[in-house]
């Protein structure tokens, strides 16, 4: 077996809480200096807070924190994907009236390293989590939206650890690592495994599919001298996996509309 890379190994071992919290350590730093001082971006942000667009009704960054609640999120030690783009979003909208609002009339501050620190890592996780920067320059405002929305939406009504299983499963870097997908699947299977036995009326064969690619794909059992599978090229059994991944979202959401539709009908049925 070929030695992995350094890096093929920092990819493996990237923890979203663990670079959320770097993240937010960069946020709250010192980034500049001025005759001995240092201060940090929401500190610059503060200065121009007013002439934002988009801030409402709030008037600093410590009364818009307070109205999202970010310093309680950015205190626990783990935290959800609603919560890590919840407060990405501040992050970065902060970064950016910091960079378009205060920066240019700025003079006589020197910068250190956490800024492209904080910009990179701020892509990177982005990135991980399958989420992408939509901005509206008119309205002055960056909104985080998810590169696949159904993902995103499980993600949102799944356990912690589930929820970011879904989210990798995604990432660009496990294109070819049939290991990792399988190994991720499966423990999206071993979430859902009493939903997938007991399919939703009118679903049935989704349900029926979904939990035979599970049991004849490698993933649950070791059948890879199954006909099915044993002469298949990886790239073949890549896009099976990816395809069974789409299909048991689909699932997962069915359940949940389930249970939407109800209520929908019962409110229908006091009108």
């Amino acid at each position: 077996m070929a030695r992995k890379s350094i890096f093929e190994i920092l990819e493996e071992k990237y923890d979203f809480n663990k670079e959320f919290k770097k993240i937010t350590n960069l946020f709250n730093s010192n980034i500049m200096h001025n005759m001995g001082y240092g201060y940090p971006i929401e500190s610059a942000a503060n200065g121009v807070f007013h002439e934002w667009k988009a801030r409402g009704g709030c008037i600093n960054c410590a009364d818009m924190r307070q109205e999202l609640n970010i310093n309680t999120i950015t205190k626990l030690s783990e935290t959800t994907p609603e919560n890590i783009i919840l407060c990405l979003e501040y992050y970065v909208n902060i970064l950016n009236i910091f960079v378009t609002k205060w920066l240019p009339a700025s003079a006589g501050y020197e910068f250190n390293n956490n800024l492209p620190l904080l910009q990179n890592n701020i892509d990177l996780l982005l990135e991980h989590m399958n989420f992408m920067k939509h901005i509206i320059k008119e309205e002055e405002k960056i909104l985080l939206l998810p590169k696949d929305p159904a993902a995103t939406a499980v993600a949102e009504i799944a356990p912690k650890d589930v929820a970011f299983a879904i989210l990798k499963y995604n990432h660009a870097s496990l294109k070819g690592q049939l290991e990792e997908k399988r190994r991720l699947l499966q423990s999206i299977a071993n979430e859902y495994e009493e939903l997938f036995k007991k399919p939703i009326e009118g679903f049935s064969d989704y349900f029926k599919t979904a939990r035979g690619l599970l049991n004849n794909l490698n993933i649950r059992h070791n059948n890879m001298g199954k006909d099915l599978i044993k002469n298949m090229s990886n790239q073949d059994l890549e896009r099976c996996y990816d395809e069974l991944y789409q299909l048991m979202l689909f699932c997962i959401l069915i359940r949940d509309n389930k249970q939407r539709l109800i209520e929908a009908k019962a409110l229908l049925g006091k009108a």
